[in-house]
């Protein structure tokens, strides 16, 4: 099923051969949280060709590069190398850079980002440890100046600095990364979750990235096992205010990018139209400003 064209918002690129990054999580021995390096991604490179073999009859039509080197001295080193590669490849279509909000030199950071064209959003890794509003004002101002998104994740019982963040900067688009998803999937944390999701969504700059819904949390998934957690953000939030990844290569440990995205379509299948489009694209296109049509 290919009807609808496929923006992917959550992708992670690699290339050992420049020299000027590093790709800490790729070693053998990481682990974070659920999830454990694995020689299934022990290759020297992973970008646009290798994504475009593998994605090849999902209806992939753009994508948004999450950052991933690390460590790094200056994020900004990374977004060079992916406009290159878009430059070549034409994808990444837009590219959401790392940035510590609350560094000194955070401002700075997302300024050298801005240099380049495909640049959309910072993500700050280190949110889900410590975020403080505080810390993080000055940042904030300068993604509402630069007009670009700011992506986070939270437990959800950790909610009330995301509540803050968007009632303080209401121009500033925060971006739920990874759909902010529990740990465990069972029942009573869907219900917990969404809870905690059902009062960020009251916030019109908040939105939701349904992605990492198919990994470590539930590497045996199934249609089934999905279907809620997917559905839940849409009911909650809104379709124009919910957009899929597929947290490529990095889920390629629990299936195949077509049958992840095949999955994405039949749940939303019992979607409207209109809603549906929004989910597989069209908030994509309005947040990263990617013009499918161009």
């Amino acid at each position: 099923m290919t009807d609808e064209p496929f923006i992917d918002t959550h992708i992670h690129f690699w290339d050992r051969s420049v020299t000027d990054l590093e790709w800490s999580w790729l070693k053998p021995g990481f682990s974070f949280r659920h999830w454990e390096s694995s020689a299934s991604l022990d290759v020297p490179r992973f970008s646009t060709p290798e994504l475009l073999d593998e994605s090849e009859g999902s209806g992939l039509a753009a994508i948004v590069h999450g950052h991933s080197a690390d460590p790094i001295d200056d994020p900004a080193v990374e977004t060079a190398w992916l406009e290159s590669v878009a430059e070549n490849h034409r994808m990444p279509d837009a590219i959401v850079g790392k940035c510590s909000l609350a560094a000194p030199d955070a401002v700075d950071v997302m300024r050298r980002h801005a240099t380049y064209p495909r640049f959309r959003g910072v993500r700050d890794p280190a949110a889900l440890q410590h975020l403080d509003v505080e810390e993080i004002a000055t940042a904030m101002d300068a993604a509402g100046v630069l007009g670009i998104s700011v992506e986070v994740r939270r437990e959800h019982q950790q909610f009330e600095v995301l509540h803050e963040l968007a009632d303080r900067w209401p121009g500033v688009t925060i971006a739920l990364s990874h759909a902010c998803l529990p740990l465990v999937r069972s029942k009573e944390q869907l219900a917990e979750w969404t809870g905690a999701m059902r009062g960020l969504a009251v916030h019109p700059n908040v939105v939701c990235k349904i992605s990492a819904v198919a990994g470590a949390s539930d590497p045996d998934w199934t249609v089934d096992s999905i279907r809620p957690w997917i559905l839940a953000c849409v009911d909650l939030f809104g379709a124009d205010r919910c957009m899929l990844g597929s947290n490529w290569p990095v889920d390629r440990l629990f299936g195949t990018y077509r049958h992840l995205v095949d999955a994405y379509r039949s749940v939303t299948d019992e979607l409207d139209p209109a809603d549906r489009a929004a989910v597989f694209h069209g908030t994509a296109e309005r947040v990263y400003r990617i013009d499918l049509a161009g």
